[in-house]
């Protein structure tokens, strides 16, 4: 093979790796969806404050409410998907950021939903609330907001 296709090939190969990379930055977030309650007048929110909310760093909403988070229990791959790509944390990790935040009084972790239904309830019945939901799971009358 010349260098000349060897070249080639290599340029082929990066326009594909980047490509691929993009796609999965942009596609971060389409692994789960987002709601909160539908009073909430938020439509978008940014994976920062999405990240801190979750955290407990952020406590309140630009209306005043009480940001209420809620959790999918650990069963379900989309919490993984969640913690990784917006909490930026592997699930031992955010155990440990836990343990920490309990121990020194500072904060306590979101509740943990057993389904699907948990958490649209708790965001309904909640002013405040959001949680997520695997890819595809009807949000009832939830609020479907958008990540950037």
């Amino acid at each position: 093979m010349s260098i000349r296709t060897l070249t080639c090939l290599f340029a082929l190969l990066a326009a594909l790796c980047a490509g691929l990379a993009r796609a999965s930055i942009a596609d971060d977030h389409a692994e789960f969806t987002v709601i909160v309650n539908p009073n909430n007048p938020v439509t978008s929110i940014d994976r920062a404050m999405l990240r801190d909310a979750y955290l407990r760093k952020a406590t309140d909403w630009d209306n005043g409410k009480t940001i209420r988070p809620v959790d999918l229990s650990p069963r379900f791959s989309a919490r993984d998907r969640f913690t990784s790509s917006i909490l930026r944390k592997t699930p031992s990790q955010l155990k440990s950021y836990w343990s920490q935040q309990i121990f020194s009084g500072k904060a306590v972790p979101p509740p943990e939903a057993d389904s699907i239904n948990d958490v649209i309830s708790y965001v309904l019945a909640n002013p405040g609330a959001i949680g997520y939901l695997p890819p595809g799971a009807d949000p009832g009358h939830a609020k479907t907001v958008q990540v950037h």
